[in-house]
C-alpha cells in the first residue's frame, strides 16, 4: 500500500537560543504542514540540519514530530551519517519513537561505490522493519545514483521508495518516466527539488519532495495536488509564483527556509554555526517574493 501522496514536507529543526531543539516550535510545523494539505511531512533532511545535530538532538526531534503528526500524515526520518554504524544506530532510534519510513542519504568523506551504497541499503533493511527510501543527492554526497542502481537497490526486501532529482524539467519528467518502467512497481518515486519536484508530479512520479514546503505547504500542496491530477497548465502556473523563492532556495537550501519561516512569524530561531543567516539582499528578495504571493501564510 503506498505510503506518501503527493507532497512530502520537510520541515526546518527549530532551535532556542541555547542551540536545543524548540519543540513546541517544531510541533507548531507539524500542524501547519497537515493543515496546509501535505501528505506527509520529513524531519531531519537537508532542510532540518541533519548533519549538525547530535544523536539525542536527532532523536527528540523525531519523538517530537512523531507526537505532533499523531497519526495525520505519515512521518519520514533521514538517517544520513559518514558510518554505517551511526546510520544503523540513527535508524533503530527512528523506528522506535514510530518514524513511519527512513529516508537514508550516501553520506560519505569519500564518495561511494556503487558496492558501498548496496552494503549501506541492505544493512539498514536487516536492522529495521520499517520501509526504507533511498535518497539520491549528488550535490551534498558526490554520489550519482544511475537507474540501474537504484534498480539494483530497490530490489532490497524493505527499500519502499526513492527520493530522486534532476537538473531541468525536461530530465526530471524523463528521468520519472524511465524510472516508472525500470523499477519495481510496489516504489514509490518522488523527486526533490523546491523548483523542479513538481516536474516529476508531471512526469508520473507519485510524491515531490521540498523543503520551501515546510514553511508553504498550502502553497506547495495547491501546486502539488494540480499536478499529481494531471492538470499540468494550472500548475506551473501556480508554480511560476513560488519560482523566486524556489530560485534562491536552489542556492541558500536551509539559510532560505530559515528565512522564509521567519518572515512568515515561525520562531525557527538560529542556525548552527558555521551557517549564517542570508544577507540583507537576499533578505529582500525573499520579502520581494513573499509579498508576490499577497498570501503567503
Amino acid at each position: 500500500m503506498p505510503l506518501f501522496g503527493s507532497l512530502v514536507a520537510y520541515l526546518p529543526t527549530p532551535r532556542t537560543v541555547t542551540e536545543e531543539v524548540a519543540e513546541g516550535v517544531l510541533a507548531q510545523l507539524v500542524d501547519r504542514a497537515v493543515a496546509g494539505g501535505a501528505s506527509g511531512v520529513a524531519v531531519l533532511g537537508s532542510t532540518g540540519g541533519f548533519a549538525y545535530l547530535d544523536r539525542a538532538q536527532r532523536r527528540r526531534v523525531c519523538e517530537a514530530a512523531v507526537e505532533a503528526a499523531a497519526g495525520r500524515v505519515p512521518v519520514l526520518v533521514g538517517v544520513g551519517a559518514l558510518t554505517t554504524r551511526d546510520v544503523l544506530d540513527l535508524a533503530r532510534d527512528a523506528e522506535q519513537a514510530g518514524a513511519d519510513a527512513l529516508l537514508v542519504p550516501t553520506m560519505a568523506y569519500l564518495p561511494l561505490t556503487d558496492d558501498e551504497v548496496h552494503e549501506l541499503y541492505r544493512c539498514v533493511t536487516q536492522v529495521v522493519g520499517i520501509p526504507v527510501w533511498a535518497y539520491h543527492n549528488p550535490v551534498a554526497t558526490r554520489y550519482d545514483f544511475s537507474v540501474e542502481q537504484l534498480r539494483r537497490v530497490t530490489r532490497l526486501p524493505g527499500v519502499q521508495g526513492v527520493k530522486d532529482r534532476g537538473t531541468s524539467p525536461d530530465a526530471v519528467r524523463g528521468r520519472a518516466r524511465e524510472l516508472h518502467h525500470k523499477l519495481p512497481a510496489d516504489v514509490e518515486i518522488g523527486f526533490s527539488g523546491d523548483g523542479l519536484g513538481v516536474h516529476g508530479l508531471l512526469g508520473g512520479a507519485r510524491t515531490w519532495h521540498s523543503g520551501l514546503a515546510g514553511v508553504l505547504p498550502a502553497r506547495y500542496a495547491e501546486v502539488a495536488d494540480m499536478a499529481a491530477a494531471g492538470h499540468a497548465e494550472r500548475a506551473l502556473a501556480l508554480m511560476a509564483g513560488l519560482q523566486p523563492l524556489a530560485d534562491l532556495a536552489a542556492t541558500g537550501g536551509a539559510r532560505v527556509v530559515h528565512a522564509v519561516g521567519e518572515a512568515l512569524g515561525v520562531a525557527v530561531g538560529p542556525l548552527p554555526a558555521p551557517l549564517r543567516r542570508p544577507g540583507p539582499g537576499v533578505l529582500r528578495e525573499i520579502d520581494r517574493a513573499l509579498a508576490g504571493l499577497h498570501d503567503p501564510a
